[in-house]
């Protein structure tokens, strides 16, 4: 499974959480898992962003769920 989420970062090059889970048809916490495990591995890297289409609480629009992405290394 791993190996299948480096192959798809090939193609993407930056993907959401929410957006690994829904292609793999797994959780979020265990994509996370997955994900921390090839970070660790210095496969990939979690990107730090923060939403610039609300306030700073943010938390309440669509993108919220959207906040959590990683790229290849």
């Amino acid at each position: 499974m791993l190996r299948k989420i480096i192959d798809l970062f090939k193609e993407r090059k930056i993907i959401s959480l929410s957006n690994l889970a829904i292609h793999f048809k797994t959780d979020e916490s265990a994509m996370e898992a997955m994900l921390q495990e090839l970070v660790r591995k210095g496969y990939i890297q979690k990107l730090h962003t923060e939403c610039n289409s609300c306030s700073a609480s943010c938390m309440g629009c669509s993108f919220a769920s959207e906040k959590d992405f990683y790229q290849l290394r």
